[in-house]
């Protein structure tokens, strides 16, 4: 049956399809009657969308989008005799997309050359003075106006006189003036992603990209890592917390904050000494490429990785037997609980720290971004152990595992027996305190980093 079944929904769908075609067909011949051919050529043509073989529907639709075209081309015109140019050419655009949508189905109408002609002698009239509108606006700087009428020659005519410079120009320097007043203004962040809009959206233009470097050299924070301490028994604890810190700074992705190497910085500043004392310029801003210092200290750092503990517990063994009456030959069910025991083996490990820091300006002193972070990871098992059938297990408890006790008890319910299957469907398996290190290490060195991310100094 499954077989066929894509088979049947798609006759369903023709089926469908057809009866959907013919009862539009209907509804537009109706239309027709009514003299309402607008109307009437629109149900034919979404007659024909449901149908293509419609014959009705197409003779439908040829007989009134033939009638819709004329009057559509009556409007061109009327709007050419009245003298306007912009209704003569959007009133033959508006003709030609009527045109070209009832032509995709196959259905062939009639657009005279007088029409073609009013418009073909419109619309060069109508562009140019568009053409000048948008060029004054350009020249008195009213940007956005003159983008809406270059835009809007472009759409009627794509390759005309020098469209994409114009609206390129329009469109760029607005931007490019905003990104200059941010530049002067100190707003380097702002005004380096206004050069950017430009040169990812404009390509080249003016000195954009000169600028846009000149923006993000002055808005970028070049980070050393200073001195961090470790106050801790852990050896390296602070050695791991700066690779972690400095990796996820890293991959933030901003061009605003960069990591300086103060052992290259020190060989640079080595070789700019060597060279003054050659007789070169030393370059004091290139010697000095830090902007800021990133101090802290791990004042706690503990690995644990605790015992794996286990404990005897104590159930039964739930079977169920058939068992014959040696007098009768009947057979019953009885069910019997066979003492058992089991292990609940359980470990916890943790890694923890405590990590603080301060991002500190060396031009001014100032303390950009501190935090102090407390953070720790820990990872727990405690799972049952049975080496018998674990669906035939039940918890409970017993005196002694060779003599019956009133004390003994068999917890055969389902809320007991299902929290002993969840201790037997437990993990096994925990993670050691050294992958817990890593997985806290990678998170402190997140929070740091996300704290510099979104340190702006411009707000």
């Amino acid at each position: 049956m499954k077989k066929f079944l894509p088979i049947l929904l798609l006759v369903i769908a023709i089926i469908f399809s057809g009866c959907a075609s013919k009862r539009m067909a209907k509804r537009g011949l109706k239309f027709e009657e009514a003299g309402m051919y607008e109307m009437a050529a629109d149900f034919f043509y979404k007659s024909m969308t449901a149908n293509p073989k419609n014959v009705d529907a197409a003779v439908g639709l040829k007989r009134n989008g033939q009638r819709v075209m004329d009057e559509k081309s009556l409007q061109v015109h009327k709007a050419y005799f009245d003298g306007n140019d912009k209704q003569t050419v959007y009133s033959f655009l508006d003709t030609k997309s009527y045109l070209g949508k009832v032509n995709r189905l196959g259905i062939k109408l009639y657009l005279s050359e007088t029409t073609q002609s009013y418009y073909d002698e419109a619309r060069p009239r109508y562009l140019q003075s568009l053409y000048n509108e948008a060029r004054i606006l350009l020249d008195e700087e009213k940007f956005r106006e003159s983008e809406g009428k270059f835009a809007e020659i472009k759409r009627i005519d794509p390759s005309y006189q020098g469209i994409d410079e114009h609206m390129r120009m329009a469109v760029a320097e607005l931007i490019y003036r905003e990104g200059y007043s941010y530049l002067e203004s100190g707003f380097n962040r702002k005004a380096y992603h206004s050069f950017s809009n430009i040169i990812a959206n404009q390509g080249t233009y003016k000195d954009a990209k000169e600028l846009r470097d000149e923006a993000l050299s002055k808005a970028l924070i070049t980070i050393s890592i200073g001195d961090i301490k470790n106050h801790t028994r852990s050896d390296k604890a602070n050695l791991l917390v700066e690779s972690t810190v400095v990796s996820a700074i890293n991959d933030l992705g901003n061009p605003f904050v960069k990591i300086v190497d103060t052992k290259n910085t020190d060989r640079f500043v080595e070789q700019q000494v060597r060279g003054v004392s050659m007789g070169s310029d030393l370059k004091v801003g290139q010697i000095l490429a830090a902007k800021a210092v990133l101090n802290g200290s791990v004042l706690k750092h503990n690995l644990v990785t605790g015992r794996v503990q286990k404990s005897e517990q104590r159930g039964y063994l739930k079977e169920i037997v058939t068992v014959k009456d040696k007098v009768t030959d009947e057979e019953t069910k009885e069910t019997r609980y066979t003492k058992v025991t089991y292990e609940i083996i359980s470990a916890r490990n943790e890694a923890s720290i405590s990590f603080q820091y301060q991002l500190t300006s060396i031009e001014t002193g100032a303390v950009l971004v501190t935090d102090a972070i407390n953070h720790s990871k820990t990872d727990r098992v405690s799972f049952a152990n049975f080496s018998g059938d674990h669906k035939k297990l039940v918890p409970g408890n017993w005196e002694s595992a060779t003599k019956d006790s009133p004390k003994d008890r068999i917890d055969d319910n389902h809320s007991a027996i299902s929290n002993l299957r969840n201790k037997l469907n437990a993990k096994r398996t925990i993670k050691s305190a050294q992958a817990l290190q890593t997985e806290m290490l990678d998170e402190v060195g997140q929070r740091v980093a996300q704290k510099i991310d979104v340190y702006n100094p411009e707000e």
